[in-house]
């Protein structure tokens, strides 16, 4: 008990802030699109397309590159999941680990920077800032909210790679970094930039002794996500890029006051809008800020070494940085930076203030005398519970199980969420639902035993005069078809963008495929060439042990 107990308060709390997910049924959100996601994932499994790429029920039926470009790993691990306690149970147990996995990350990366008292006041901050709150109960932003579960686990590895240069952390850092790039595209861009600043301070710090180790290490998280972050990035021109970045989802129409990130404590359900009027709170949080401004304090009233200050005054500067990035003081930095559009929501940023601020209240423990540190731990864990506490719980609950959530209005409305975020830019937007079966445009066809999976399909088309078919799935590079097991060409030029074909009078059997482009091909091999990479630098480490 007395090695273990910081491990568990942290469960004990994380068990307060995580309980409506242990309730039977589902909690409303505003992205509810989880189970749908860990849905079509399952099917990519079934269907062997590995990696998945291609859901076939979203975009309302016509399908769309989903998984080309949104982070993947919550939805691996969700599928994975959905074997053993289905759709719901899976997408709710993510939450879980969204909520609560990511302190235990917290602890170790500040208890050893600064010891265990430190390190529980961190993960405690970081457990209960109340953007973590609005990310799961609120917004219902999976992704994101896994994506801060992982950041830590990835700074402490980097950490302890540097300064024990031991394999086993060179490992675990590039298994870490390969899963945060897979999980979340904003977040990577508001985090890598850190973590480089993070590498470059610690390898300074050991005289640059362990850089031929975390460059191995950096390039094999790089290379073993690679299946998903260079089509993510080099076939964005593919779709259509402009319906993330317009009218409510203009980074400008999202700007937080002053007010909103340090005063306000008001909670709603609401949306994102100019101003507090939306209902949604962005606070940093209490007592999280207060730290930050104790800390910048205890550079000058305590005795600190030298290092430490810098290391401080940097993540103070990270802190004030990411502040001012959701303010709209920094347009000017938004304007140039043409990158930052598809953020959408500038408070966004407010993921790094409280990584930040929870990392900055650990070293106030550390900075006060050592009487009176318990103390100060027991009114921060005291003060961060109640003012928060209350935030962590949905708007409603209700009773629904996984054949009603994926059958009737709730599979509609689930299959055209989020239609417009990765529409082909040959398609247009849909005015309803997909055609459960190919159609004839013009001629005379008789469609029979369609089957539409997450990579190909197949029907039978009998051909009574010249037709021209229309398949309800919208073309996407690489769809090709085969009529009679024979390549055959197709066509994108109607009115939505779907595939088309024209047929003679006669019988055939119509097939499609999903195939990769060459450039998705490359990345594939990359991860692959890492993943034995990764294994061999393993074993030749260990012969180098022996």
């Amino acid at each position: 008990m007395s090695k273990y107990w910081p491990l568990i308060i942290i469960v004990v709390l994380s068990l307060s802030v995580s309980w409506p997910l242990l309730k039977s049924g589902y909690f409303s959100h505003q992205d509810d699109l989880q189970v749908i996601r860990i849905f079509e994932m399952r099917k990519c499994f079934a269907d062997m397309q590995i990696p998945c790429r291609w859901v076939p029920d979203m975009g309302w039926g016509n399908g769309f590159p989903l998984f080309n470009f949104y982070g993947v790993f919550p939805y691996y691990l969700g599928a994975i999941l959905s074997f053993f306690i289905g759709y719901i149970g899976a997408s709710k147990v993510l939450f879980f680990f969204a909520l609560s996995a990511g302190s235990f990350g917290m602890y170790l990366l500040v208890k050893s920077l600064w010891g265990k008292l430190a390190g529980i006041i961190s993960a405690v901050l970081y457990l209960f800032a109340p953007y973590k709150a609005l990310d799961v109960y609120v917004r219902g932003a999976l992704s994101e909210s896994i994506a801060l579960t992982i950041i830590p686990f990835v700074f402490y590895f980097a950490y302890k790679l540097i300064i024990s240069s031991k394999k086993k952390y060179s490992v675990l850092f590039s298994l870490s970094l390969f899963l945060f790039l897979i999980t979340h595209n904003i977040m990577t861009i508001i985090f890598l930039p850190v973590l480089a600043g993070w590498l470059i301070y610690w390898l300074a710090f050991s005289k640059w002794k362990s850089i031929g180790l975390v460059t191995t290490s950096v390039l094999f998280g790089v290379g073993l996500s690679a299946f998903f972050i260079v089509p993510a990035f080099f076939e964005k021109k593919l779709v259509q890029t402009e319906s993330l970045t317009r009218f409510e989802l203009d980074y400008r129409a999202n700007f937080v006051k002053v007010r909103q990130l340090f005063i306000d404590r008001t909670w709603g359900y609401g949306t994102s809008i100019p101003g507090p009027e939306g209902g949604m709170s962005f606070q940093i949080g209490w007592p999280h800020w207060l730290l930050v401004v104790v800390s910048a304090f205890s550079l000058f009233i305590s005795k600190v070494k030298r290092n430490t200050k810098v290391l401080i005054a940097l993540i103070i500067g990270t802190f004030v940085l990411s502040i001012f990035m959701t303010h709209n003081k920094s347009t000017f930095l938004w304007l140039q930076i043409s990158l930052l559009e598809y953020f959408q929501f500038p408070w966004r940023f407010l993921s790094l203030s409280i990584f930040t601020a929870s990392i900055l209240g650990g070293f106030v423990i550390s900075a006060i005398k050592e009487k009176w540190q318990h103390s100060v731990c027991v009114a921060i864990i005291l003060l961060a519970i109640v003012l928060n506490w209350n935030y962590f719980k949905p708007k409603e609950f209700y009773s629904i199980n996984d054949a009603q959530k994926l059958s009737g209005e709730s599979w509609d409305l689930q299959r055209r969420g989020a239609l417009l975020d990765y529409l082909p830019t040959t398609a247009l937007e849909p005015r309803e639902a997909a055609q459960d079966r190919p159609f004839a445009v013009s001629g005379e066809v008789e469609i029979s035993k369609f089957i539409n999976r997450s990579n190909r399909w197949e029907f039978l088309a009998e051909v009574k005069d010249k037709a021209e078919i229309e398949v309800p799935v919208y073309y996407f590079p690489n769809w090709k078809i085969k009529v009679d097991g024979k390549v055959y060409p197709l066509s994108y030029n109607n009115l939505l963008g779907r595939i088309s074909l024209s047929l003679a009078p006669g019988n055939y059997k119509v097939e499609g495929s999903f195939k990769n482009t060459p450039l998705r091909s490359v990345a594939n091999a990359i991860t692959v060439i890492s993943i034995i990479g990764l294994a061999g630098f393993v074993k030749w480490k260990k012969q180098e042990n022996s």
